[in-house]
């Protein structure tokens, strides 16, 4: 068990996919309303901790696999990592940057400006959505490889990147009970960041911002090669 680390430090070069073996996102909305309350809440000077994430390293071999985000590993010192425990606080914490994202952009100051030029805090939105949700390969970026997600093959992959990330699809995507989680969650932050909005103004972006990334604080724990993933998954 390492010391305590923030969302920042979590995402730093990784990728993280939920394997097959796990069930979809399962949190519903009395584990949303924790959720909010707590950062909502949280003094902007204090550190909340947030439990212990579970992952484990990605073989070469299996890595070959992964045709999205092999660039990213081969190229740009990338590691590949499986999710075994904190799926759900992973998922809700995905949703919420993909809401606070939105509501930046829908800022009227922001109309009809590139994501470069749009910032929260001090990062542009380029720079946060490239640290925490996906980078397009260049130069044609016709290749997106998202920085948390499901195996290539789960439903509910199609369903994040195209309902929750809004990433364009031509055809239907296939809806299940864990998709539905996926859409409610979202819908409820995007409900409740637009009120504090209205409520407390643009700067309550900034600091719910913050608090995600700088003040939630985690344990990261990676199990190694010589634990079965599936005991550990279990126990």
């Amino acid at each position: 068990m390492r010391e305590l680390l923030t969302l920042d430090d979590i995402y730093n070069k990784k990728i993280f996919r939920i394997p097959d073996y796990q069930r979809g996102f399962a949190w519903t909305k009395p584990q949303y309303i924790d959720f909010w309350e707590d950062l909502l809440t949280l003094n902007s000077n204090r550190y909340h901790y947030t439990g212990v994430i579970s992952i484990k390293s990605i073989p070469d071999d299996k890595i070959s696999e992964w045709k999205d985000e092999e660039w990213l590993i081969n190229t740009h010192g990338y590691k590949g990592y499986h999710i075994v425990d904190g799926q759900q606080r992973m998922t809700t914490i995905s949703i919420f940057i993909q809401c606070l994202i939105e509501q930046v952009r829908n800022l009227k100051k922001n109309s009809g400006k590139h994501d470069n030029d749009i910032y929260l805090g001090s990062f542009n939105l380029k720079e946060i959505i490239e640290k925490f949700m996906v980078i397009a390969q260049p130069p044609l970026k016709i290749t997106k490889t998202y920085l948390f997600g499901y195996e290539s093959d789960n439903p509910s992959f199609q369903f994040l990147r195209h309902k929750i990330y809004n990433e364009q699809h031509p055809g239907t995507v296939l809806e299940t009970y864990y998709t539905l989680n996926l859409e409610n969650a979202k819908k409820f932050f995007n409900d409740n960041i637009s009120n504090v909005l209205k409520e407390k103004g643009e700067l309550i972006l900034e600091e719910l911002f913050e608090k995600l990334t700088q003040r939630l604080m985690f344990n990261l724990y990676e199990i190694g090669d010589e634990f079965d993933v599936f005991v550990a998954f279990e126990t």
